[in-house]
């Protein structure tokens, strides 16, 4: 496969991991008695599901949301960000390393914080990405100067 279409894919990949998150904002509620599906809080409602480990903390309900919101967030713009650095767009370019390890760590604690047993991969994609950059894979795609 050639580098350049690798990139694309790996920036691909990035930003539709960012929109993923994004997404889950946006999920319908569950109806009660109903299957409990995933979704994040947003500041468009007023939901908070008791079984998330953000809101057995003790916090109120309205900083459980407000913590939420900001974390999807900067998780979402941040791999949004990174996979246009792959793309090689100005200034974005030397800093997307970084940023998409910022973006792992913050959906980490983002899972970790409104978890459900439906995100599993988030995690997994999450770490892949992080081992990915520390092994500097693939180097050759991503030269000093782009």
């Amino acid at each position: 496969m050639p580098a350049t279409t690798l990139r694309i894919l790996i920036a691909i990949f990035l930003i539709a991991h960012g929109l993923v998150h994004m997404s889950l904002s946006n999920v319908p509620l569950p109806e009660p008695g109903g299957l409990h599906t995933p979704f994040w809080p947003s500041w468009w409602r007023q939901n908070v599901d008791p079984t998330w480990p953000a809101a057995r903390l003790g916090l109120s309900a309205d900083l459980v949301r407000t913590l939420g919101w900001v974390l999807w967030l900067l998780v979402m713009a941040c791999f949004v960000i990174a996979g246009l650095g792959v793309l090689g767009f100005p200034l974005l370019n030397q800093v997307w390393q970084p940023v998409a390890v910022g973006a792992s760590v913050l959906s980490l604690v983002l899972l970790g914080l409104y978890w459900h047993p439906w995100f599993v991969a988030g995690p997994v994609l999450d770490a892949a990405i992080l081992i990915a950059i520390r092994a500097s894979w693939p180097a050759a795609l991503f030269p000093a100067h782009l």
